[in-house]
């Protein structure tokens, strides 16, 4: 197993009100960064789209709580993933995002920076929906 893990970025507002948006998967495609994206579908506690030039992600949501979101791949292609969105604070949330992948040290070496770049968009977009702290 591989983690890669953001940055860490304070957002206005409290973890429970982040984790909750988070936690609905038609909320993501909020965040994630537009011009990456397309064939996106969203039913339930799933949701699905294509990074172009990449790879079909499928996730589902696996648990979520007031200090933390969990979604899963729910296909092995292109590999087993978790994506971990930690949120702690009060009245404003610092929050940092782990992707935690399946993969063998010579993708991990080939995956840490497009992996890192994307997990920080994550917070950075956050920031410019809830404000930063």
């Amino acid at each position: 197993m591989a983690v890669f893990e953001s940055d860490k970025h304070t957002v206005a507002t409290n973890p429970a009100i982040l984790t909750d948006f988070l936690a609905i998967p038609s909320n993501l495609l909020e965040i994630l960064p537009q011009d990456r994206i397309e064939n996106w579908r969203s039913e339930g506690d799933t949701c699905a789209f294509k990074i172009k030039g990449l790879a079909d992600i499928q996730l589902k949501l696996f648990s979520a709580n007031a200090n933390e979101v969990v979604y899963a791949s729910i296909s092995e292609k292109p590999f087993n993933f978790k994506l971990i969105i930690h949120a702690k604070g009060t009245e404003n949330t610092e929050l940092s995002a782990t992707f935690d992948a399946d993969v063998n040290t010579f993708m991990s070496m080939m995956l840490k920076t497009p992996l890192t770049n994307f997990l920080n968009s994550l917070g950075e977009a956050l920031s410019k929906r809830y404000g930063a702290a």
